[in-house]
């Protein structure tokens, strides 16, 4: 059975270019364009979450205490223009963070982090 990734941005060409990237290579592909969004369907239990850090109205991070007090067993990957530290990157993996992806990325780095994280 394929797996499920949510990818939550609420820029529609990178939502666009991730869906079409994860589809070609057979991954079932959820979308949300904001945290609310993304909150709502997280009962379609995907397997993982592409989550955007700086969206309007409640961030990325925000998104992801919400997800933790859910107590689901879902890994999340970060996506951002920010460059995080090798502190904060540190911090946010100890926090359950499991990736860390800067924009812009290549099609292909994003797959190769999506089938490590994945199996």
């Amino acid at each position: 059975m394929a797996k499920k990734i949510l990818v939550v941005d609420n820029e529609e060409d990178i939502l666009a270019t991730v869906k079409t990237a994860l589809e070609s290579n057979n991954y079932t592909v959820i979308t949300a364009k904001s945290g609310k969004e993304c909150l709502e369907k997280l009962e379609e239990k995907p397997d993982l979450i592409l989550l955007d850090v700086m969206m309007p109205e409640m961030s990325g991070w925000d998104v992801y205490q919400k997800i933790k007090k859910r107590k689901l067993n879902v890994r999340v990957v970060f996506l951002t223009v920010l460059e995080a530290s090798p502190k904060r990157k540190a911090e946010l993996m100890s926090a359950g963070i499991v990736d860390y992806i800067t924009k812009p990325f290549s099609p292909n780095a994003l797959l190769e982090t999506v089938r490590r994280i994945l199996g």
